[in-house]
């Protein structure tokens, strides 16, 4: 029951309203309810720790996936048949600039939700982020 008041407290806070390259816009909400939810039972938030643990999470989240879109059309362009060997250079120094991005956020977003939950905690995020995003993959290829 504490699961669900948190849920029903936490999806307003994310912005389904983002286009995300790749899913219709109920199918994004969907797996991001799916997510929310195991998220939430697995770190056993209180209802004290979610809102302030969701709000950082979905702002970490937000600049994550703008990184990597960034990333994918950098790689796309470096990856293209017809670019110059100096445009493909540069894209691919683009990327690893990218990359570099991505680990700055990491540690920073990882001192942010450490204020909010414990080290046991975030170890039980980062298994869960894992096991889920494997669990997606694998229904996507289905």
């Amino acid at each position: 029951m504490k699961q669900l008041i948190i849920i029903i407290l936490v999806i307003p806070m994310f912005s389904f309203s983002q286009n995300r390259q790749g899913f219709n816009g109920e199918r994004f909400e969907k797996i991001q309810t799916a997510k929310i939810g195991l998220i939430t039972e697995k770190l056993n938030l209180t209802t004290e720790q979610a809102p302030q643990f969701w709000s950082v999470y979905n702002e970490y989240q937000g600049k994550k996936f703008d990184l990597r879109r960034s990333m994918k059309r950098t790689l796309d362009e470096a990856n293209s048949l017809t670019a110059s060997d100096d445009k493909i250079i540069s894209s691919h120094r683009q990327t690893l600039a990218i990359k570099k991005k991505e680990i700055e956020l990491d540690e920073e977003y990882m001192a942010k939700l450490l204020k909010t939950i414990s080290p046991k905690q975030y170890a039980e995020l980062k298994r869960t982020e894992q096991n889920f995003n494997k669990k997606l993959i694998e229904k996507l290829r289905e």
